[in-house]
């Protein structure tokens, strides 16, 4: 036997071995893991979040002037600008990538749990928060901040806003020329609408865990610890973010459309 006839009897297996590794990493199997995993961890109400980033009610301040039909045409069209099938098969395909089947099965493990079901109820809305909450603040900022719990629709929140707001001062809408030297102070304006729509969205996001048990909540954080939770929400907030930038990327001009058609609403 040669040299290369020894090799190649080598090279042989290896090359089977490889190919059969590359197969199984597609099987039917572990795309139906992360399939589990997007319906457990309720991708649809992380979907419909994003798609609805502003809430009712508002602010102080001038844009107080500003019509309740004003939120509805920002989040309309902010819907329009998202594609959520495009979203959840770019996740799909990024949890596929990052996590390995024993880690789809650990976070499909948890979601299915009594503690990520009642996590997801009350993400969703399925369940309502109580009046009052049963966590410090300091557990409730730690469950935000571990598991990305709405980074995303914060950040477009606040780019519809301040194109928005951007778009009303330009044509004068809602009686905004009105207001004492508001051309001037429209800078000072947007900062302090920003940052209290920046405190609303917290708020909004944070009482949603405030039905958890302290057992839940620290479940839920030990989870969002671990090296598959931890995987599972920094590539979920990654995609969500994405997505929200490419949004609010084309959301001026569609905005600019919306909006003045208010405005010249007599």
């Amino acid at each position: 036997m040669t040299v290369s006839t020894i090799r190649m009897h080598r090279l042989i297996p290896a090359i089977a071995m490889s190919l059969l590794m590359a197969a199984c990493s597609t099987m039917p199997g572990r795309e139906g893991n992360v399939d589990a995993v997007l319906t457990a961890s309720g991708i649809d109400a992380q979907l419909a979040r994003l798609q609805q980033p502003l809430q009712p009610g508002k602010s102080s301040g001038p844009t107080m002037l500003i019509p309740d039909e004003w939120l509805t045409i920002v989040n309309t069209t902010v819907a329009d600008s998202l594609k959520p099938e495009e979203i959840r098969q770019e996740l799909r395909s990024a949890l596929s990538k990052n996590l390995s089947s024993h880690e789809l099965a650990s976070v499909q493990h948890f979601y299915e749990s009594e503690t990520g079901r009642t996590v997801v109820a009350l993400e969703s809305g399925q369940t309502s928060a109580p009046g009052t909450t049963r966590l410090p603040a300091t557990t409730l900022d730690e469950l935000a901040r571990t598991t990305g719990a709405g980074k995303a629709a914060s950040m477009l929140a606040e780019r519809a806003l301040n194109d928005a707001v951007d778009i009303a001062f330009e044509h004068r809408c809602f009686g905004l020329d009105k207001v004492p030297f508001a051309g001037m102070l429209s800078g000072v304006i947007k900062k302090t609408q920003l940052g209290a729509l920046r405190d609303s969205v917290n708020t909004s996001i944070r009482e949603r865990y405030t039905g958890l048990t302290e057992r839940d909540a620290e479940a839920y954080i030990d989870f969002a610890r671990s090296p598959a939770g931890n995987k599972f929400f920094n590539t979920r907030t990654s995609v969500l973010t994405t997505y929200a930038g490419r949004a609010g990327d084309s959301l001026s001009s569609k905005l600019s459309d919306a909006v003045t058609a208010i405005c010249k609403k007599p």
